[in-house]
């Protein structure tokens, strides 16, 4: 059973680019979205830009054990309990992204497995196409955009993402080596605590050796 993520609170889509996407689409200026995590967090999904991190439904805890992170979001046209769920939309208008900035998407590297269904829902399963990270310790927080439109109420507060691809240029190369060096011996930085359990170790420098060379498709 899918368990709601406690500080989800449903309120409008804010726009970022104008009306005309979302009307052009077919939906009201002023859709809702619910979102949902399979467990609870904190949680941590590793990544690489060319898809071959872990998938959502092996996120790891805050002591690197491996959980079921997947989201699944629900669009409406109107706040619930008023509004429709919007059937069958469009997965490609719909996509993970972060509010600073600091997660780099491959082309459609964060969009849900399918368009939504007849009830209004989508789900993130797998694995995701992006370098760069989410971290919410530095106020920054992983959402769900429609349309180019951003829920304000559709963080995912205790998800974070980090990949080998450290400096968020979509390539795993000798530069985010070089970033890794230099946090091995120092300060901790979950940024390079790959595989996530709270250091920065050996097993963080496996994965980074694993991801080394991959790019977006």
């Amino acid at each position: 059973m899918i368990k709601p993520i406690h500080s989800v609170v449903l309120i409008p889509l804010l726009m970022l680019t104008g009306a005309a996407p979302l009307m052009a689409a077919g939906i009201p200026v002023l859709p809702y979205v619910e979102v949902f995590v399979a467990a609870d967090g904190p949680l941590s999904l590793l990544c690489a830009p060319d898809g071959s991190g872990r998938p959502m439904t092996q996120a790891f805890n805050s002591v690197g054990q491996p959980v079921d992170g997947t989201i699944t979001m629900i669009l409406y046209d109107a706040t619930p309990p008023w509004g429709s769920p919007v059937a069958f939309f469009p997965k490609e208008d719909i996509w993970l992204t972060d509010v600073n900035g600091s997660l780099a998407l491959c082309p459609a590297g964060s969009i849900p497995d399918e368009n939504t269904d007849i009830n209004g829902m989508t789900s993130w399963t797998g694995a995701l196409f992006v370098g760069g990270y989410v971290d919410p310790v530095e106020g920054n927080q992983l959402a769900v955009m429609v349309n180019g439109w951003i829920s304000e109420g559709a963080y995912v507060p205790d998800f974070r993402i980090n990949s080998a691809d450290l400096n968020g240029d979509l390539v795993v190369n000798l530069s985010d080596v070089a970033l890794f060096a230099m946090d091995y011996f120092g300060p901790y930085s979950y940024i390079r605590d790959l595989h996530w359990d709270g250091s920065v170790n050996l097993s963080d420098l496996a994965e980074l050796a694993r991801a080394f060379g991959t790019h977006c498709p």
